[in-house]
């Protein structure tokens, strides 16, 4: 089982990365919020994988960190659900913001999702909230006001909001991947090195 790639980054597309490992390159499917925190092609990479066999054939699916990797395994358990809704899913929104939604039983939101209709949305619901929590642990009151004053903090210096709020979550569930419950200005610091990189 291939669990984790780490090498130069010889392709990247919102759907795809190609990881060279020591002259070997391996093409992992991957989610757009996966991509977006790959580094340009020529660095050095790293990616958290799960291989998919089936009959006619396998899968090597990417993830920029566990947490999401693992919020994929709880998605393909569910009947309906394959690879490419979950993928899908963890490209419309942050492992976060997903397990916001499914505590929540926010409907609407998961519905607008490409490829998930009102059953699977109540699928999702009724299958996650249980399992979720125990990977990406809902925000409490300390941590809303930590990513809010790091917000602020990114468009006092210039940032666009969208851009700089899309950072924030993807810094913040990073550092919840790694156990870390980060300050303000460690999120800030992570933030702007994912904008910089993205750029």
């Amino acid at each position: 089982m291939i669990v984790r790639l780490e090498g130069i980054l010889l392709e990247k597309s919102p759907a795809s990365a190609v990881v060279d490992c020591n002259g070997v390159g391996y093409f992992a499917n991957i989610s757009l919020t996966t991509s977006e925190q790959l580094p340009q092609v020529g660095q050095r990479a790293v990616l958290h994988t799960h291989l998919i066999v089936r009959d006619d054939a396998m899968e090597l699916v990417g993830f920029a960190t566990p947490a999401e990797r693992d919020v994929f395994l709880l998605l393909v358990g569910i009947p309906g659900v394959g690879m490419r809704i979950a993928l899908s899913i963890l490209s419309a929104m942050s492992v976060s913001q997903l397990q916001e939604a499914i505590v929540a039983n926010n409907l609407p939101v998961l519905q607008r999702i490409p490829g998930v209709g009102r059953k699977t949305a109540e699928r999702l619901v009724l299958e996650l909230r249980e399992k979720i929590g125990a990977i990406a642990p809902a925000r409490d009151g300390q941590v809303l006001p930590v990513l809010d004053e790091a917000l602020r903090a990114m468009v006092v210096l210039g940032y666009n909001r969208q851009h700089a709020e899309k950072a924030l979550r993807t810094a913040f569930d990073q550092c919840r991947a790694e156990g870390i419950t980060p300050s303000v200005e460690q999120l800030v610091k992570l933030a702007l090195r994912l904008v910089h990189n993205a750029a």
